[in-house]
């Protein structure tokens, strides 16, 4: 499977977490067949530059929107690598998502996506369309 962004989707999420590098920042992707066509930002609830949890009002217009299967789900690492981390990995609860790691641990932002199913860890390409 891939993942395959058109450029301003892909740029409107990496605005988004470029928007605050203080704490992680999160959200959902809506599409089928590996597109996005949606950007859903949600605040994380944690305010944490170390996890995110989505909850609230916000996460669930999103979740609505995605019809309550997200294609993906996003969220920065400001200092960390551009990987899933333990704690990722543990609460991955969408096996039929793709998770996409936004970082920025080199000062400009590195983008991956994986799927993690049962605690393994997949990494899935990334398409930008120009």
């Amino acid at each position: 499977m891939r993942l395959t962004f058109p450029r301003p989707l892909y740029e409107q999420v990496v605005a988004y977490v470029l928007s605050d590098l203080a704490y992680e920042m999160c959200g959902l992707l809506a599409g089928q067949d590996g597109i996005v066509d949606r950007v859903w930002p949600v605040p994380n609830a944690l305010h944490s530059p170390v996890a995110y949890r989505m909850d609230g009002p916000e996460f669930i217009t999103a979740m609505a929107a995605c019809g309550f299967e997200p294609l993906g789900i996003f969220h920065s690492h400001p200092s960390g690598p551009p990987v899933p981390s333990p704690t990722d990995i543990a609460e991955a609860a969408y096996p039929d998502s793709l998770y996409v790691v936004i970082s920025w641990q080199d000062m400009s932002p590195s983008v991956r996506a994986f799927r993690i199913i049962d605690g393994r860890v997949s990494e899935v390409k990334i398409d930008i369309l120009v």
